[in-house]
């Protein structure tokens, strides 16, 4: 099971009043809340932790007051408790929050604005090796390729539970697929820790990437919700673990289309939307 679930910063009130907004956090959550400086980091804050109640509401049918959250040492929130192998994991950027929901297997998801800003950018290719940069100062279109590498990192570095603390370096996103990847991981060689990327646009404002280790079982469909959080379906991974002789970080320039990712019948939908079922056709 792997269920995305997007949710507009601009419904976050409108989510908040159908759930009881604040009063279903703990008390440790609310004064994390109220720490936070700015109207807008509260109500990312608030919406990321409504958002992943409503989703493991859904996969689960308990009401969303059940679910109470631990911190790892690196800050990671999880479920407190034995939920069957329950795992999600929430990321928030101005405009979009975001869920996923697993079972039996970790997860990890990123959604940013795109492109970064001029200032952000530098910095963050900084962050990266001399092969990374290369491929990405070889990219046609670079503030859009370093958006792409920087969410298929944080999500693949999320669902490990590290962050950033693991470092960006060595990591290569092999494609397998449209808007589909392979990390490679030279600190991880084995073929039993492979993961998969899932490169999505929520949006015209947003790239999403979606991590989930290479031997998930098929995610299966989520049933159309009522309320304004949008579900989406996450296609299943072609079998097959080696990495290939030269892992590229980027599809070919021949495989894009005008935007930084290849239109395909797995993007999510933009808010609001056709129900998970829906499957915009290839352009």
């Amino acid at each position: 099971m792997t269920e995305l679930w997007t949710l507009p910063e601009d419904q976050v009130s409108e989510l908040a009043r159908r759930m009881g907004g604040l009063g279903l956090l703990s008390a440790e959550e609310r004064a994390r809340h109220g720490r936070l400086r700015t109207p807008g980091a509260r109500r990312r804050f608030l919406g990321g932790r409504l958002l992943c109640r409503r989703a493991l509401s859904a996969a689960t049918g308990l009401p969303p007051d059940t679910w109470r959250f631990v911190r790892t040492r690196y800050g990671r929130p999880e479920l407190e408790g034995d939920h069957g192998g329950l795992r999600f994991n929430v990321s928030h950027t101005d405009g979009l929050i975001a869920c996923v929901v697993t079972r039996g297997r970790a997860c990890g998801v990123d959604v940013e604005r795109a492109p970064f800003a001029p200032g952000t950018a530098r910095l963050l290719r900084d962050r990266f090796d001399a092969a990374q940069r290369a491929a990405l100062d070889a990219a046609p279109d670079r503030p859009a390729a370093l958006t792409e590498l920087w969410v298929l990192t944080e999500a693949y570095l999320k669902g490990l539970g590290t962050g950033l603390a693991y470092g960006v370096r060595g990591l290569r996103f092999t494609p397998c697929g449209p808007g589909r990847f392979t990390v490679y991981d030279g600190r991880r060689p084995a073929p039993g820790s492979r993961w998969h990327a899932h490169l999505l646009r929520p949006g015209p404002a947003h790239l999403l990437a979606v991590a989930v280790p290479a031997t998930a079982p098929t995610p299966a469909p989520h049933p159309n919700d009522p309320l304004h959080p949008t579900p989406h379906r996450l296609p299943p991974h072609p079998a097959g673990s080696a990495p290939p002789a030269a892992p590229r970080l980027f599809p070919p320039p021949a495989a894009r289309a005008t935007g930084p990712i290849r239109p395909h019948p797995y993007d999510a939908p933009s808010h609001p939307g056709p129900g998970p079922g829906h499957r915009p056709p290839p352009r």
